[in-house]
């Protein structure tokens, strides 16, 4: 077990760590009672400071066409319904994460969301874990928060988490994780710009050994990890990652679910082999979120 900030204190590499299945499930949260109330991050207010307005027609037609584009390259879809007042239930990234063992099975931990506006949301995961029969972990008292999948990355193929800490979530949450399952590596990336508030926006792991990143969310320590963790690591152009580019999700080691106006990070995945499959989510990224946001692998 072992918990690293440098790439220098980490003795193994992830080809050194157990294998794990890939999920080939996701959930989405239905969008029904989406909108902008408060500002919780940074995309949430305009140049002004006022609220982004959502287009809840749009957002909704976005929504199934994400829906649409993740059974189209073959993943099992599962929808969870919308409940009134839980205007940000459609990020199912972030009131749980799902761990893919190397036993065969899965575990969700609970999150401990840092608003009171999303904590709600924890309940409905519990839920759902329970119809699925799914084991359900959950954070000590002294955890004081823990965004599960915006800040927590599973590694393509091998028992590593890659671990965000921030404003969302708490050091302490990755050590409680780790203390569970001694066989795992957690690689720790502390955030250092606010408008890449959970790591599923500057960081997309996408192959074994590929990912693409935001060099400007790092310190030096962290680009370093980065490289260490994906020896093909690929940095996107800060214009593409405030769309959103790095809040992509490939599933299948191929396909890369991404947001669309985002050239140049699509054509250095073509280059690499990769199948870009673009979709529009502006009306979910006034929020501050895109592709990873809105599902749950498990």
């Amino acid at each position: 077990m072992g918990l690293y900030r440098n790439a220098s204190d980490w003795p193994r590499r992830a080809d050194a760590l157990p294998v794990v299945s890939l999920f080939s499930s996701v959930l989405l949260g239905d969008p029904g009672e989406f909108e902008v109330l408060e500002a919780i991050n940074v995309h949430m207010a305009d140049d002004h400071g006022r609220l982004q307005q959502v287009d809840r027609i749009s957002a909704k037609g976005q929504w199934h066409s994400l829906l649409e584009a993740y059974r189209g390259i073959g993943l099992r879809v599962e929808v969870l319904p919308s409940r009134p007042g839980l205007t940000d239930s459609c990020f199912t990234a972030n009131p749980s994460i799902v761990l893919s063992l190397p036993t065969g099975g899965r575990e969700a931990w609970m999150a401990k969301m840092a608003h009171p506006s999303r904590q709600a949301e924890v309940e409905l995961h519990a839920e759902f874990f329970r119809q699925k029969g799914i084991p359900m972990r959950h954070m000590p008292p002294e955890v004081e928060r823990f965004e599960g999948c915006g800040d927590g990355l599973l590694h393509p193929g091998r028992f590593l988490l890659h671990a965000g800490v921030g404003p969302r979530t708490s050091a302490r949450a990755w050590e409680v994780i780790a203390e569970a399952h001694p066989e795992l590596d957690v690689l720790v990336y502390p955030l250092q710009d606010e408008r890449f508030y959970h790591l599923d926006t500057a960081l997309a792991p996408l192959a074994e050994r590929t990912a693409m990143y935001v060099a400007e969310a790092f310190d030096d320590a962290g680009v370093e990890l980065v490289h260490a963790a994906f020896p093909k690591a690929f940095a996107v152009p800060l214009d593409e990652a405030l769309r959103f580019a790095c809040n992509a999700h490939s599933p299948d080691r191929r396909h890369v679910l991404i947001e669309r106006g985002c050239p140049v990070t699509a054509a250095e995945l073509r280059k690499r082999d990769f199948l870009p499959v673009e979709v529009d989510t502006s009306e979910f990224r006034k929020s501050g979120g895109s592709v990873f946001c809105l599902k749950l692998a498990f």
